[in-house]
């Protein structure tokens, strides 16, 4: 009997501790909307942002028309088009097996 007893003990101790958390979090979050000006930025990594608050503007900020826009990405260069057909590439050296037996052992 003395083990279950000692069990049911260690098991409203980590109860309490839940509710205290758990009130904690509560009381937190009643406050949190209050204290806090802003939403939490983050970067394109997922990192928070450290903003300081007497630095950010009062408007949402525009884009600037005189900033040049973003240069589209390169795109990817294509294969020769010219009209002249492509030489045939050259066979394999003798004795390759193009399509081995994958169930071959190697020699």
């Amino acid at each position: 009997m003395g083990f279950m007893d000692k069990a049911k003990q260690m098991a409203d101790q980590a109860q309490k501790k839940l509710d205290e958390v758990q009130s904690n979090i509560n009381q937190g979050q009643q406050q949190g909307p209050q204290q806090d000006q802003g939403a939490q930025k983050f970067d394109a990594h997922g990192r928070p942002i450290q903003v300081d608050p007497q630095a950010q503007p009062a408007t949402p900020a525009q884009p600037d028309a005189t900033e040049p826009a973003a240069p589209a990405p390169a795109e990817p260069e294509a294969e020769q088009t010219t009209d002249e057909p492509q030489p045939p590439p050259p066979p394999p050296p003798k004795g390759v097996n193009q399509t081995p037996d994958p169930f071959k052992p190697l020699q």
